[in-house]
């Protein structure tokens, strides 16, 4: 699964850190790749449905906008 995340405007490096251990967490993350200002979130081996609506709360808490890229 691929998903294109906008790097979302954050308070402090704490709330930063706090944003990427979330996403390190998600069952399945392989890879980030920092570029132009987006993030992209490879994962694999996962429930599509639970990890698209996991993602979802995450970029919610921070304002982020996604954009599932490939299944």
């Amino acid at each position: 699964m691929l998903v294109k995340i906008a790097v979302p405007v954050f308070r402090c490096k704490e709330d930063e850190n706090i944003f990427f251990s979330r996403l390190y967490d998600l069952s399945g993350f392989d890879q980030i790749i920092s570029k132009g200002g987006q993030l992209y979130l490879t994962l694999v081996d996962v429930d599509e449905q639970e990890t698209e609506a996991e993602i979802q709360e995450i970029c919610a808490a921070w304002g982020a906008v996604f954009e599932v890229l490939k299944y």
